[in-house]
């Protein structure tokens, strides 16, 4: 099996691998979640134990909803998107079987699958594969960056470990505080607040998929420690780094 993938993308992170196989849990973020191989599972009632389970090949979990997906065999991909941005709304409206939990089946189910198949397997390059995705999906910036914009990304991106506070970001562009959160917002689809939680979350998952230590991970993407990383790891994404690290091991194996 090929191995296990982390793709940082804007205010989003794509995972591409075995399935995790976890308890029941809660995002902070929402996710999307596609069976690249066959049917997954998820429970009606994640708190009674004598649950029913929906079959289905992707699932939207909204926010803070409590889950739990089991899956048989084969690779999962999951999407992991902010809750105060544009991606959400986006993805809610490509299901077709809303629930109280979430979402079932998307419209264009099939070529996303196709598609992510393809990422995982590296038969298409990253940025072709995510952009292919993000018009499938309707996530992503929808308009170039203008230059400004497009500058301040690069720096946040290349030092994720500094403050990139608003006063200093806008200086660098030109422009003024309140004009530059307005176009950042308009161009990556998250306030400049969100996004810098996502840049530092991208940069420490990049570390850790690349070989890097916890420790190494959490400095060079600008945590105060390791512990602080995992504790702000567990509450986006519902599970402890430690759990992600075994996946991408067991994907390389």
């Amino acid at each position: 099996m090929a191995a296990a993938k982390l793709i940082g993308w804007g205010a989003r992170v794509l995972y591409l691998g075995p399935a995790f196989g976890l308890t029941p849990h809660r995002n902070a973020t929402a996710v999307l979640a596609v069976a690249l191989d066959g049917p997954l599972e998820v429970a009606e009632d994640p708190a009674d134990h004598m649950t029913r389970y929906h079959v289905a090949r992707s699932v939207l979990i909204l926010p803070n909803s409590l889950h739990h997906l089991r899956i048989e065999r084969g690779r999962m991909a999951f999407l992991y998107v902010d809750p105060l941005g544009r991606d959400l709304r986006a993805l809610i409206a490509r299901m077709t079987n809303p629930t109280l939990r979430g979402a079932f089946d998307l419209r264009e189910e099939a070529a996303v699958i196709e598609l992510m198949t393809k990422l995982a397997e590296d038969r298409i390059g990253r940025q072709e594969g995510c952009a292919s995705l993000g018009e499938l999906l309707g996530v992503g910036t929808h308009k170039r960056a203008t230059t400004r914009i497009a500058a301040a990304l690069r720096h946040m991106r290349d030092e994720p470990h500094l403050a990139h506070r608003l006063t200093t970001l806008a200086a660098r562009a030109g422009l003024s505080p309140s004009r530059f959160l307005h176009l950042f917002k308009a161009e990556t689809g998250v306030p400049l607040r969100r996004y810098r939680i996502w840049n530092r979350m991208g940069a420490a998952v990049r570390a850790c998929g690349e070989g890097a230590s916890l420790t190494e991970a959490a400095h060079a993407a600008g945590f105060a420690s390791s512990s602080h990383f995992s504790s702000a790891f567990r509450e986006m994404f519902g599970m402890m780094p430690s759990d992600l690290a075994k996946a991408l091991q067991a994907g390389a194996d």
